[in-house]
């Protein structure tokens, strides 16, 4: 069954009562990944920020039928915590003047058909009503398919929005939400068709380098993790398979970038912080809309709900086979948490990584 990038773990996005947390503790911080292993991950890594101080830790193993660990620092696919990044990228461009958030995508992707209602806040915030040409729905199939072919052939932007705009709207622009990979196709394409660089560039010359997120890499068409890493493993219905090597072209600036714990991290932190993004900007991508009793969704930021007790947590999850990912920090900036999940045949763990990231988050 396809999984949406979205998901990192269902039951991250179902509130529910948390047990009194316990104070910061790097021990049981452990004990619990080693049970996120036990319970089906291959391996786990996680990078931990509290007033107390910042904890990093790792539980499994790099490659199944391999005893060598997780490696400290490994690099790993982020998935949808992409969006975030080129989010930023893009609204650094509105701060420059260079585009405008009610600016309609057709005045600057004029040769793709998009409707012309739809405006680069709607492409960023979810609202455009464009079909996910990862997922389909609404009775078409996706355009890119489940299968390891599809993973690792190269792709073209073009392609998806040429897909995407020869459906139906899900609904009138600005009148719904639904989360469609096209739309952070379409804020990539904007980022180049603006800055006249590509999209890699423009996020390593305003994004990574600034704030020396060395770990950090923004693929197009590089089909390896450079450094160490641990394997994911996806079951396409025939048996686990390796999926460590794949294209990224296939989610590009939707989901393609590799990235460590403590980069993400920083990234997070240096965007809530107002190093990235001047204050009335920020404050646009945390204007957030309301989803579901969850979660509400800004301008590629989500605010999940942990607990029923106001715990929140501003960032993103994400998702592509064989990788789960997470970034988020308190509203205060107190706590954080990033971490990566490389996925084996047996997923029993998501309860008992919801666990460990409420501990993390909503300790008083």
């Amino acid at each position: 069954m396809r999984r949406v990038l979205l998901v990192l773990s269902a039951a991250i996005m179902v509130a529910g009562a948390v047990e009194t947390p316990a104070q910061a503790d790097p021990g049981r911080w452990q004990r619990a990944l080693d049970e996120i292993v036990a319970l089906g991950a291959a391996g786990v890594q996680a990078h931990v920020q509290t007033p107390a101080g910042t904890w990093d830790g790792q539980a499994g193993v790099v490659q199944l039928g391999r005893p060598e660990p997780v490696p400290a620092g490994g690099r790993f696919r982020i998935g949808s915590i992409t969006k975030t990044i080129t989010a930023t990228a893009l609204l650094q461009l509105v701060g420059d003047g260079r585009i405008g958030l009610d600016d309609p995508v057709a005045r600057w992707l004029p040769e793709f058909g998009v409707d012309p209602r739809i405006t680069v806040r709607m492409i960023l915030g979810q609202t455009s009503g464009l079909l996910d040409y990862l997922n389909g729905g609404a009775g078409h199939p996706p355009l890119v398919g489940d299968s390891v072919a599809d993973i690792r052939r190269d792709w073209q932007p073009a392609e998806f929005v040429r897909w995407a705009t020869g459906k139906p709207l899900m609904f009138a622009p600005g009148n719904g939400w639904a989360y469609s990979n096209t739309n952070y196709i379409v804020a990539g394409m904007l980022i180049e068709r603006v800055s006249g660089l590509p999209y890699h560039f423009h996020v390593y010359t305003r994004i990574t380098l600034p704030l020396l997120m060395l770990r950090t890499g923004v693929p197009n068409t590089f089909d390896r993790i450079l450094g160490p890493h641990a394997h994911g493993y996806y079951d396409y219905g025939g048996g686990l398979i390796d999926v460590t090597d794949q294209n990224p072209s296939y989610v590009w600036a939707a989901g393609g970038i590799v990235s460590s714990t403590g980069d993400l991290y920083t990234f997070l932190s240096g965007l809530l912080d107002g190093r990235l993004l001047p204050p009335h900007l920020l404050n646009e991508m945390r204007a957030f809309r309301h989803v579901n009793d969850s979660y509400d969704y800004g301008l590629g930021l989500y605010e999940f709900r942990l607990d029923d007790h106001g715990c929140a947590g501003y960032g993103h999850n994400g998702y592509v086979n064989g990788f789960g990912s997470l970034a988020l920090r308190s509203p205060d900036g107190r706590y954080g948490i990033t971490l990566s999940v490389t996925e084996s045949a047996d997923n029993r763990y998501t309860a008992a990584l919801d666990r460990f990231v409420e501990t993390v988050m909503c300790t008083p």
